[in-house]
């Protein structure tokens, strides 16, 4: 019989055949766009999710539905949900595209129309009028409605159980902006949801606006300011009295743009920066500010990516914790000069330092390192958002893996749960050839940090996920393994929704800031 040899263009099975998405490490490996819609009943759960555990949890990807533009980055492309139910120790899994304007525009044409990150001057031209939202980032449950958040324009309705899209700008009229943050936050005692939105008055413009929508989604405390410069403004955090806005040291520019470049180029010329706002009138007049007056703060430049919480201090100050990236963490967008990242640069969790008496301008001092390891995507007990509070979860790397080797960063393939007052961390470690995506917690009993965690975990050597359920009076070892039958790609952000807040009557969150409210919670510094 005579040899056959197999072609060289077939040895690899694809036959030197090519595909119309394009080559990134965002859309390739265990990255790869999953483009399903649909449900599953009755996952396998390994050990049994505890009786307490009765409610939602959702998170949104980043999913491109049709081959984006060569150019894109890894934080664009649409949204797609999972939620999973929990209900009676089973759960249920649900996958549904965000249907915003732009992904029926898209899939509809069954191309790209949309090009370069918030650059309407690289879009197709019968698409720069749409909507140009992928509504990505966040999923917030707040006056009945699931919204699906992206800081680039207003938000979008979800239906909570079918996932159905339902209408863009659910509050519309009230608050003439543009923007709304992917990053609100609920204030547990006076039951607000506190929101801005950065180049609130169109593309590249310098206005912020900053307000809160009450239970039932109506506006309060509105208040307009000015940026330093069009800064990249993601994250916040909320006192009882202010709001502070991070910036981070990228800056837009509409000549750029207008050149076929990228919305954001970092600036290392520009500090890492904190806006202080109040959240209603008269907030700051104790500390010698004049009506309508915020302050700004600064520190070296820096990135201070995510936050966890942040409170005020008898002594004028107010206290924020974030994670911080001592470089450029998105080298997708580059400084103009095109320079990338030092590969060494560190990362961290750490707490700033705001003083409400110190003329606007001033530099803060350097934070206090709280964890020194890579971190990212702190959460804590959210019935204490805005006061003090002891325990912080965090994504965290832990460099050695199950047999002692070295583990090479690849990325966060572990938690850690840090009790500030001991400053001791407690660790969950993934395992080999598996990371963590961000914490969520549940609460148990009215005392902090009593409840379990959740985190998706991707295996990569499988090629699958889980989800696992942590108690955090056990924290290294979970109670329960949900296992996904395929894999999602990484969510940005994700939020349990409890099913008491699908039902009349007061959140358990609502319970506990009427008890501080009364006097019988605490609200002790740390």
């Amino acid at each position: 019989m005579a040899n056959i040899e197999t072609p060289s263009w077939g040895k690899d099975g694809l036959y030197g055949l090519t595909s119309k998405w394009p080559v990134a490490l965002d859309l390739a490996g265990s990255n790869n766009p999953c483009r399903l819609e649909g449900e599953v009943a009755d996952l396998v759960v390994l050990g049994s999710i505890p009786t307490g555990i009765s409610g939602t949890f959702y998170r949104v990807m980043v999913d491109p539905f049709v081959p984006p533009d060569e150019r894109n980055v890894p934080i664009d492309g649409d949204g797609s949900i999972s939620a999973f139910r929990f209900h009676e120790g089973r759960v249920d899994m649900r996958m549904r595209y965000i249907e915003t304007e732009r992904y029926k525009l898209e899939r509809k044409a069954g191309r790209a129309l949309f090009g370069l990150y918030r650059n309407p001057y690289t879009h197709h031209p019968c698409v720069r009028a749409a909507v140009d939202s992928t509504a990505n980032t966040n999923l917030v449950y707040w006056a009945g409605r699931l919204l699906a958040l992206k800081e680039v324009a207003l938000p979008y309705s979800v239906d909570p159980d079918t996932l159905e899209t339902l209408e863009y700008d659910p509050f519309k009229g009230q608050v003439n902006a543009k923007t709304f943050t992917a990053h609100p936050k609920v204030d547990p005692v006076t039951n607000e949801l506190v929101v801005f939105g950065y180049e609130a008055k169109g593309l590249g413009t310098l206005d912020i606006v900053t307000y809160s929508l009450d239970a039932v989604g109506q506006k309060t405390g509105e208040f307009w300011l000015k940026s330093p410069w069009c800064a990249f403004i993601h994250d916040c955090v909320i006192t009882t009295n202010f709001v502070v806005l991070f910036l981070w040291p990228f800056e837009a520019s509409v000549e750029r743009m207008k050149q076929g470049k990228q919305h954001w180029a970092w600036n290392y010329e520009r500090p890492a920066t904190f806006i202080v706002v109040p959240r209603r009138d008269g907030a700051g007049a104790q500390y010698g500010w004049t009506p309508g007056e915020h302050r700004v703060y600064s520190w070296r430049n820096c990135m201070p990516i995510h936050t966890a919480g942040a409170w005020e201090s008898n002594d004028g100050k107010i206290y924020a914790e974030s994670t911080r990236v001592h470089d450029n963490a998105f080298p997708f967008f580059p400084p103009e000069d095109g320079r990338m990242p030092d590969p060494e640069t560190k990362g961290d969790f750490v707490r700033w330092e705001f003083d409400l008496r110190k003329p606007s301008g001033s530099m803060v001092p350097d934070p206090i390192v709280l964890l020194d390891v890579p971190s990212e995507f702190p959460r804590i007990d959210e019935r204490f958002m805005g006061r003090p509070y002891n325990f912080v979860f965090l994504n965290v790397f832990i460099p050695k893996s199950s047999d002692g080797k070295k583990n090479i960063f690849q990325g966060l393939n572990g938690l850690a749960m840090l009790n500030k007052t001991t400053g001791v961390p407690q660790y969950f470690y993934a395992g080999d050839d598996s990371l963590c995506q961000e914490p969520i917690f549940i609460p148990r009993s009215e005392s902090e940090g009593d409840g379990w965690v959740m985190t998706l975990v991707e295996r990569k050597a499988s090629n699958r996920c889980d989800i696992a359920v942590i108690d955090t009076k056990s924290f290294s070892t979970p109670v329960a393994i949900v296992q996904l039958p395929f894999h999602v790609k990484a969510q940005i952000h994700g939020n349990w929704v409890d099913a008491t807040r699908r039902e009349p009557g007061r959140s358990l969150a609502r319970q506990y800031g009427e008890q501080i409210i009364s006097g019988k919670g605490s609200l002790e510094p740390l």
